[in-house]
């Protein structure tokens, strides 16, 4: 064997390094390059997942179902319901009170406070683009708008009405049984026609266009160079677009990803308190990253505040400590995706470049 110097080495190792890294750490010049082109020629993604992979997208336009088409007026209706408290029991809490325009269309609460100022247990989800989601709340127990509008509305944590005498009192106001008219052909008011007229206002609520549809459009200098080393990192060395992908950065499953808070105080096992399989423990609704920057806090819990610790824990891998049962009871299954990804502290700001790179503002709304 020829004889190698003292430095040769180290030298080599140094070079075996580098290549190895070099997919994750192209010049930005390089990345420009790459990502300024139609996305069906970007670089491969960095995939985990057994489940269906939509690349990333520009936002497309809201459908509404057969039995509950658009119309002006009804959209109306469903604004008006949406800010009135008059949907309470207390008639002092509306829709709105949790889903805020002006907070994200949540409420920037970690947790919700409902009927006698009770606190609920999970974080107010925005409702931004709510038209596109195929399951509702974090464990999905709703299937439709429709059938999500009414579960609040009758929670007694939540506004603890009565849907059987909610129609009569709407009935008492001249005007809403205009507007019924106005949005269904005639004046009755029903708990089927309140929650057709909030799902219809509510498919209205979407994202305003951001710097990355702009980009994606062909507009290659919205995004800058840390915003594209951070796409690029989301979709390779992060692998965040393992679960966040599509034109709204959900792959609109269920997993788990360690929060389940299992054998302690705040336990909330998700997706198993609806369906009760033992697969399915610890399994929440994974949220559009859309306007991100705009609906914290973060997580089912709402125990995360900032971006930087939401990038950090995913960073680690999201470790956990699951206390042992003795009883033979099964355990939820920490997802497999989730694994140390080894970013530099530059490599998470870029990441949170982008983050912001897909948040815009949401729209101000003129209350009825």
């Amino acid at each position: 064997m020829r004889y190698l110097p003292k430095y040769s080495i180290p030298l080599l190792i140094l070079a075996t390094l580098v290549a190895l890294g070099a997919r994750y750490s192209k010049p930005a010049t390089d990345l420009r390059d790459a990502y300024s082109r139609p996305a069906a020629e970007w670089p491969a993604p960095t995939l985990d997942s057994n489940g269906t992979f939509r690349e990333l997208g520009p936002l497309p336009a809201v459908t509404y179902p057969p039995d509950n088409p658009y119309s002006k007026a009804r959209a109306a209706l469903g604004k008006r319901l949406f800010f009135d408290p008059v949907l309470s029991g207390s008639n002092q809490i509306a829709c709105a009170t949790c889903h805020d325009p002006e907070l994200g269309w949540g409420d920037g609460r970690r947790t919700s406070f409902g009927h006698d100022r009770q606190l609920g247990t999970r974080n107010a989800p925005t409702l931004l683009n709510a038209g596109h989601w195929e399951t509702f709340f974090w464990d999905g127990r709703a299937a439709t708008l429709e059938e999500q509008a009414l579960f609040p509305i009758q929670d007694p944590i939540e506004m603890n009405q009565d849907l059987a005498s909610l129609p009569a009192e709407l009935s008492t106001d001249s005007t809403y049984r205009q507007s019924f008219r106005e949005a269904f052909g005639s004046p009755e008011v029903t708990v089927e026609r309140i929650a057709q007229a909030l799902a219809t206002f509510e498919r209205g609520i979407r994202s305003r266009k951001s710097r990355f549809d702009r980009f994606m459009e062909g507009n290659y200098s919205a995004l800058n160079d840390d915003e594209i080393a951070g796409l690029h990192l989301f979709r390779t060395k992060a692998k965040c677009i393992n679960c966040h992908n599509g034109p709204f950065l959900t792959d609109q499953q269920f997993h788990n990803n360690g929060q389940s808070h299992f054998g302690r105080p705040g336990e909330d096992l998700g997706l198993f308190n609806i369906t009760g399989d033992s697969l399915d423990m610890g399994k929440f609704r994974t949220p559009s990253l859309r306007d991100v920057v705009f609906t914290g806090p973060y997580l089912h819990h709402g125990n995360i505040v900032e971006l930087d610790e939401v990038l950090f824990m995913y960073d680690q891998g999201m470790p956990q400590i699951i206390p042992k049962r003795l009883d033979g009871t099964r355990q939820p299954a920490h997802s497999p995706i989730l694994q140390p990804l080894g970013l530099t502290e530059t490599e998470r700001n870029q990441l949170k470049a982008f983050l912001h790179a897909l948040s815009t503002r949401p729209r101000s709304v003129a209350l009825p």
